[in-house]
């Protein structure tokens, strides 16, 4: 057993008042209140959360999620763990189905004894040509082309993001999602009727809102179409996936989003590369047919080639206290890392601190960073 004494947890959506929470043994949440048991960690009335759950993060510390080896995907869980991030999805890149098949399979194989796999996010090859970003044009294909690797996965698949305008994109969201995949939508060039027939087919979240994703265009006559960024802003079916680094989406803009969705419809993303962590310099993203050059400078990643910027360099842990920074309640950034994506990968007794949760908690510090992280009831050096 392990008691955190003296802490401020959130729990429910609100802080509550200075308490003691323990912790057992085999990693659940036993006790908030005035109990001590077993070992005292005693800290000076700090807030706290649940750990913080990524959906979307591509690596870190300079390993890919396409990479097939061991080493890779135990950097990238241990780079999320020190980072604040107890549960991930490894997302992967558009390569062929072979490359995806090998990357899936490595993740299925690997026991983490850092940050929780919560299973796999396949981000593409079911792309829009005109809005690929960082993903290789030329291996975008459609779920009618093959689903195979989708198919043949689905013990390990959590989450696939789509794009609207591809040919078959209702069909596949409609028969995925009640296979349990979490669909979402972006990377697209998509108008509204598109994206209303993924969303009615069961489609739950938009892809890093204000990256890659449509806006108000005509298609064969003048009528104007609303695109994926104005229907992920009204339509409450929808989560909007955020990158909020100041970079992809700035914290002006972000405000105005937080405005119209509300925090409990915004989830907190890093789309995070494998060059996370590192300092800046020249490297590359992806792997095999994928692969390609990428420069980290002045705090974010950028493609060379097309001036634009790819994934980002910023964790989760790090968001949240620039939200706080720029005047959204605390509580609200915290929700957007943790409740919001546990709930969208249904990911049950996560995300919160209440009795019967797993103890996967965040001691954070007066501006709101991870001073201490406990996975599994057990404190992380790091």
């Amino acid at each position: 057993m392990i008691t955190l004494e003296n802490v401020r947890p959130l729990s429910g959506g609100r802080f509550l008042p200075s308490c003691n929470i323990t912790l057992s043994d085999d990693g659940k949440i036993v006790a908030l209140g005035n109990q001590k048991e077993g070992k005292c960690i005693k800290f000076d009335g700090n807030p706290c959360a649940a750990g913080y759950i990524d959906v979307h993060t591509h690596g870190g510390y300079g390993k890919d999620c396409m990479e097939p080896t061991y080493e890779c995907i135990d950097t990238i869980a241990r780079y999320q763990l020190e980072t604040g991030i107890t549960s991930f999805c490894p997302t992967t890149m558009t390569a062929s189905a072979a490359d995806i098949n090998k990357a899936v399979d490595n993740i299925r194989k690997y026991e983490s004894r850092y940050a929780r796999i919560s299973g796999v996010h396949l981000e593409g090859p079911y792309l829009s040509q005109k809005a690929a970003g960082a993903h290789p044009p030329h291996l975008l294909i459609s779920p009618l082309d093959d689903d195979s690797f989708v198919k043949n996965n689905l013990d390990i698949v959590k989450r696939v993001t789509i794009a609207p305008n591809v040919r078959g994109s209702a069909q596949f969201t409609a028969e995925y999602s009640k296979k349990g995949v979490q669909i979402s939508i972006g990377h697209d060039n998509a108008i509204d009727d598109e994206i209303y027939a993924c969303i009615d087919a069961g489609a739950t979240s938009v892809t890093h809102m204000y990256n890659c994703t449509s806006r108000p265009t005509r298609r064969d006559n003048p009528k104007k179409h609303l695109g994926l960024t104005e229907v992920g802003l009204i339509d409450d079916r929808l989560v909007t996936e955020i990158i909020a680094d100041d970079r992809h989406v700035a914290n002006t803009l972000f405000k105005m989003i937080y405005k119209l969705k509300g925090y409990r419809r915004i989830c907190l993303v890093s789309d995070s590369l494998s060059v996370a962590g590192m300092p800046a310099g020249d490297y590359y993203i992806g792997a095999g047919d994928s692969k390609q050059s990428i420069r980290v400078e002045d705090g974010v990643a950028v493609l060379p080639s097309e001036n634009t910027y790819a994934g980002s360099v910023t964790p989760v842990s790090k968001m949240v206290p620039n939200l706080v920074g720029c005047g959204i309640a605390p509580a609200h950034a915290i929700y957007m890392a943790t409740k919001v994506p546990a709930k969208l990968i249904s990911l049950n007794k996560a995300g919160d601190i209440k009795t019967g949760y797993l103890a996967d908690i965040n001691v954070l510090d007066g501006d709101y960073r991870v001073k201490a992280t406990f996975l599994g009831g057990k404190q992380v050096n790091v």
